[in-house]
C-alpha cells in the first residue's frame, strides 16, 4: 500500500483527532519549518466564519520556525484530509494543499510532506476553546518545543456559542480520551 508523509502544526496534531479522520495515520518525527510562523488567521468555513482555524504563513523572520509532526498515512485517506480541510471549496479562506512542503528535524533529517496553508486574515476572530484546545494538546502531547507549546498556548480564545456543534463534540470526546479535557475550562461543565 502507497503511503505518503502529512506535516501537522494545527488540530491534527492531536493523534486521537487525525487518527479518528484516517486511521491509518502514524507519527514518524517531530519537524519544523524554517521561515514560516502560525497564527489562528484563518477563518472558519464550518461556522460562517465566526471564529479563527490554524495556519501557517512565510515569517519576515528567517529564523521563526513552525513546529510540528511528521505523520506516514496511506495515500487512499488524501482525500479525506483534502475534504475535511476544504480545498473543494471556493471561498477566499480556504487552506491550499501544499504537497511538496520540506520539513526538517533537529536530528538534520528531511521530509517531504504535504500540508494545507491559508493567507492569514489580518483581523481574524478568536479560535473556539475547543479548537486551541486541540493545537496546543497536540503540541503537548507531542512534546513540541515548550517555546512553541507557550506560543499557542498565549492566542485568545472564545467560547463556542452552539453547544452542540458537531466539530465541538467531537474535540471534546477526542480531548477527554487523550486525557486534555482540563484545556476546555468551563466550557466543558
Amino acid at each position: 500500500m502507497s503511503t505518503y508523509f502529512y506535516f501537522a502544526y494545527g488540530s491534527n496534531l492531536l493523534n486521537e483527532r487525525l487518527q479518528n479522520r484516517c486511521p491509518t495515520a502514524r507519527p514518524v518525527a517531530n519537524a519544523f519549518a524554517p521561515g514560516y510562523g502560525v497564527n489562528f488567521g484563518k477563518i472558519g468555513h464550518d461556522d460562517h466564519g465566526g471564529s479563527g482555524k490554524g495556519t501557517i504563513f512565510k515569517s519576515d523572520n528567517a529564523n521563526e520556525r513552525v513546529y510540528g509532526v511528521v505523520y506516514e498515512m496511506h495515500l487512499e485517506e488524501a482525500s479525506i484530509l483534502d475534504r475535511i480541510e476544504g480545498i473543494h471549496l471556493t471561498l477566499p479562506t480556504t487552506y491550499i494543499r501544499d504537497a511538496n512542503f520540506l520539513v526538517h528535524t533537529d536530528a538534520g533529517d528531511q521530509f517531504q510532506t504535504v500540508t494545507y496553508i491559508a493567507e492569514p486574515d489580518q483581523t481574524p476572530p478568536k479560535p473556539y476553546q475547543w479548537y486551541w484546545a486541540l493545537c496546543l494538546s497536540g503540541a503537548i502531547q507531542n512534546d513540541l518545543p515548550k517555546a512553541h507549546q507557550e506560543h499557542l498556548a498565549s492566542f485568545e480564545h472564545m467560547p463556542d456559542p452552539d453547544p452542540q456543534r458537531p466539530g465541538k463534540l467531537e474535540a471534546e470526546m477526542l480531548l477527554k480520551k487523550a486525557g486534555f479535557d482540563y484545556l476546555l475550562g468551563p466550557e466543558a461543565a
